[in-house]
């Protein structure tokens, strides 16, 4: 055992059986030295990289990269590093003795939480769930400390909301809501919804000017930024770090619990990817041609349609020469759920590639800079596996594809909130106009940044500025969501190596 975190498994341990979270609470991270002579793993991905038996600087994988590029996230087990290996929600790893002085891993993956292991019959009961969070919360919160959650008009954040409400910490929490623009701005709502439920609340607005202090913080936070994050939203963390003092706080999100209480996608996904995807052999032509083009937009595997995109490999390959193509991965995780049900297949790869992976990553890396307590309450076994076992028809709507009606039914019981009113936006900032506020910083990291083929990269963006003129509205969303992504990777290797 090393710093009472860290644990090392050597030959001589084996066999050995490393399973990762049952709900997602805590990813597991493993080290495997050079030689394969032994391997390191924790909970705390801060405490493994400070370790002096982990050689510095991590080799940056080529296929971490390509699967950034491409598709948004790397699949687990795999990291952005060579060596470096994660388990997130049912994953596991088999370690073995390989000859004498040799360790080899075998990963696995199994999803537990299929609709129809699910209680035919019964009723959730409001007092009950609202418990099981408090209680989850009271074993997790530090007490006597600040206690901040990140909240919006949507349910999730709100369910946490009224059960801190009624808990003993109430008077120790902020909510903290972001403003967006006019067209999608939702802070005066939850302002309301924090004051009837008697709690403080706090709008945050982003800078209107971007000054050079603001680029030394993004450089120091980039710098301390362990695993790179490609959801633009994650962009906006650091300037929450600037104006509160998170150090030793409670931060608390509300992440982490659609794989238990349904993974619904939209309407317009469902169709697509039944019909869309039966194209997926037209792929190979698709990834010739620059993104964007009509076959990549039909071409895509069921796997990905549940919201993994990027560049072609075409484009990637022309500003990361090493790129290699990620398609076939992504056919063999079909395979894999050949005969599944699309709302379990989107339960399993979003949840365990993209919201675990990538949407959680984001606010485990303020907590990381922060040295912050992070809280996801909805990942605690109880609460989780309570909703797991829930009738299907009391949590969702296959037909109207109508997600978490019993958190509907709380909000209007305990607040009279129509949670369907407003209208819940996932991405309630402009991150790219906040980017081109800095504009000059982002192409310094661009264009510095020595994973890039510089003139491949200086074609690739002047296109992508075009698209983003665009008048038609999704191809100028893509090109720049592309952007931040490229700027997002380019700013973390930076500053980290």
């Amino acid at each position: 055992m090393l710093k009472e975190k860290v644990f090392e498994i050597l030959p001589e341990d084996t066999p050995h059986l490393v399973k990762g979270p049952l709900t997602g609470d805590e990813p597991v991270y493993l080290y495997l030295s050079p030689c394969r002579g032994f391997l390191l793993y924790s909970k705390d991905l801060k405490a493994l990289f400070a370790s002096p038996k982990v050689e510095k600087p991590l080799e940056v994988s080529e296929e971490g990269i390509s699967f950034l590029l491409q598709s948004g996230v790397v699949p687990t087990p795999y990291t952005i590093f060579k060596n470096l290996f994660v388990l997130s929600i049912g994953d596991e790893v088999e370690i073995k003795r390989e000859g004498k002085y040799k360790l080899n891993l075998s990963f696995s993956h199994r999803y537990y939480y299929f609709h129809c292991f699910r209680e035919k019959e019964g009723k959730p009961d409001t007092n009950t769930f609202l418990e099981l969070i408090k209680e989850a919360l009271s074993k997790r919160v530090l007490r006597k400390r600040d206690i901040f959650l990140f909240h919006s008009a949507g349910k999730d954040s709100n369910i946490l909301a009224l059960a801190l409400a009624e808990s003993d910490f109430k008077d120790k929490t902020l909510c903290i809501t972001l403003k967006g623009p006019s067209h999608k701005d939702e802070s005066s709502i939850a302002k309301e919804l924090a004051k009837r439920m008697g709690l403080k609340h706090y709008i945050f607005e982003l800078p209107e000017k971007i000054t050079p202090t603001h680029i030394d913080f993004l450089r120091e936070y980039f710098k301390n930024m362990l695993l790179p994050c490609t959801d633009g939203v994650s962009l906006v963390y650091p300037f929450y770090a600037m104006k509160f003092n998170f150090k030793g706080s409670n931060l608390i999100d509300g992440s982490g619990v659609d794989v238990f209480a349904g993974h619904i996608p939209r309407r317009i996904e469902f169709e697509r990817q039944r019909i869309f995807s039966k194209f997926s052999f037209l792929r190979p032509l698709a990834e010739r041609l620059p993104t964007g083009n009509f076959l990549q937009s039909i071409t895509l595997t069921k796997s990905e349609w549940v919201g993994l995109n990027g560049f072609t490999f075409s484009d990637t390959k022309s500003v990361f020469p090493q790129a290699r193509s990620v398609h076939s991965f992504w056919k063999e995780e079909d395979k894999k759920r050949k005969k599944w049900d699309y709302f379990d297949l989107k339960g399993d790869i979003w949840a365990t590639y993209v919201e675990y992976g990538n949407v959680m990553r984001k606010v485990r890396i303020l907590a990381e800079f922060s040295e912050a307590n992070l809280i996801f309450p909805f990942t605690d076994e109880k609460v989780a596996l309570y909703l797991a076992k829930l009738p299907e028809k009391e949590l969702f709507d296959r037909r109207n594809f109508q997600n978490k009606l019993f958190f509907r039914k709380i909000l209007k019981e305990k607040l009279d909130y129509e949670a369907d009113k407003p209208r819940k936006f996932s991405y309630p900032a402009d991150i790219f106009s906040l980017i081109m506020k800095m504009e000059d910083y982002v192409k310094e990291e661009l264009f510095s940044c020595s994973l890039w083929e510089k003139k491949g990269l200086s074609a690739l963006l002047k296109r992508l500025l075009k698209e983003v003129s665009s008048k038609d509205g999704s191809i100028s969303k893509r090109a720049k969501n592309l952007l931040i992504r490229l700027f997002l990777l380019s700013a973390w290797y930076n500053n980290t190596h």
